[in-house]
């Protein structure tokens, strides 16, 4: 389904919907058009592995400058998602959208990530609080994209995006729904594997403490200090053989939770093959292939519904590679239908665990009671399950 011409199994439908439920505007080919034949080009120029080696440099600090108060502060009290996410959210926009970018959005956009699942499969009555954040959003986004001019305070990714729409006289109001789109796309399910990612570690002694080891040594080995790292830390600084327990970790964390299908509607009539039989689909029909029935297939993965850390630590880490043994993993898609944003995502996760737990201990509220384990879920995803809010208590580590 992946490797098919699109031009058999469309995907037209899914980019429609989404593009609606985020917006709260009607979709259409117009919108699939601009999507997939100017948005889509665009993103892969702009978050290129190439282009991010010169684009997100800053983010690594700009986190640190906002969660230092933190590191001198005896303890706290505070929402993992937000403790980790919020800064990631602020730094990541500030480097692809400059300094134009509106602040305070990042609490909107996850009151409106809260409904998604409702809005995107029709649910009715979703709650009024969800709908004023959205519009929040909107009017900011509206702001950011409607100024006189496109410059560099409009960063790499917010330029391209202020320049393709005026190239190609797209209303403001079908720009804004875009751009919002883009926003929950880029930041929302990041936020969530990196949720998942420090609570399977916090559930796991032996791996949290394997982990940590790794990212300390990592950071004395390869850059100095802290202080080095958090100045000079690039994309390609983070593949390879130094962090093969933390790429490990956010491999088994996506493939653990991120639950999806792959939806396709056939656009003539196509032959599919299984193996050694071939299934005829008809034009309109539709098709859904189950990734996650894959990724919990114990032909391929042994104890496929647990938590292993260092199940892919062994794999092939060769730079621009993930170490997935050949094993099946469409987390990130695969073939032409690659995720556009997979490698500032793969940055932004790396990040986050390596500036957390090189400079904080953290610990659930209620650790010894495991009253916090397994957290409450969300009745309906996108693709990454929902939890309900985790309290911690932090502590800054003082590390040499």
């Amino acid at each position: 389904m992946y490797a098919t011409d699109p031009g058999a199994l469309g995907v037209h439908t899914t980019h429609i919907d989404i593009y609606e439920a985020v917006s709260g505007r009607k979709g259409g080919p117009e919108v699939y058009r601009v999507t997939t034949q100017l948005i889509f080009p665009m993103l892969d120029q702009r978050l290129s592995r190439r282009a991010l080696e010169d684009s997100v440099p800053t983010i690594a600090q700009a986190v640190y400058n906002i969660i230092k108060p933190y590191t001198e502060m005896q303890t706290a009290r505070v929402s993992l998602m937000d403790f980790i996410n919020e800064p990631l959210y602020v730094a990541a926009n500030l480097a692809m959208f400059g300094t134009r970018f509106p602040s305070g959005t990042y609490h909107d956009l996850c009151t409106l990530d809260v409904t998604m699942p409702e809005r995107f499969f029709r649910v009715p009555f979703w709650p009024w609080k969800s709908e004023r954040a959205r519009r929040r959003l909107a009017a900011k986004c509206g702001d950011y994209l409607n100024t006189d001019d496109v410059s560099d305070a409009d960063g790499p990714l917010g330029f391209a995006f202020k320049k393709l729409f005026r190239e190609n006289n797209i209303p403001l109001e079908a720009a804004t729904g875009h751009m919002l789109t883009l926003l929950w796309g880029m930041h929302t399910n990041t936020f969530v594997v990196i949720l998942w990612m420090f609570l399977f570690l916090l559930n796991d002694h032996d791996a949290l403490v394997a982990v940590r080891d790794e990212v300390d040594r990592a950071i004395k080995t390869e850059f100095g200090d802290f202080d080095t790292f958090l100045a000079n830390v690039k994309p390609k600084e983070l593949e390879g053989k130094s962090f093969p327990l933390l790429t490990s970790v956010i491999l088994e964390t996506m493939r653990v939770v991120i639950m999806f299908v792959v939806f396709r509607i056939a656009k003539r009539d196509w032959e599919f093959k299984d193996g050694g039989r071939t299934v005829s689909v008809s034009k309109g029909e539709f098709i859904l292939g189950n990734a996650q029935a894959a990724h919990l297939d114990e032909t391929w993965y042994k104890d496929s519904h647990k938590f292993v850390f260092d199940r892919y630590a062994h794999g092939d880490y060769r730079e621009g590679r993930l170490p997935t043994g050949g094993n099946p993993w469409f987390c990130l898609g695969v073939g032409r239908h690659l995720c556009k944003g997979r490698y500032i995502a793969m940055y932004e996760i790396k990040l986050a665990a390596l500036i957390f737990l090189h400079r904080f201990e953290i610990t659930p509220v209620n650790e010894g009671s495991k009253s916090w384990w397994p957290p409450k879920t969300t009745k309906r995803n996108l693709g990454v399950p929902r939890t309900e809010t985790v309290m911690v208590d932090v502590r800054p580590r003082h590390v040499r």
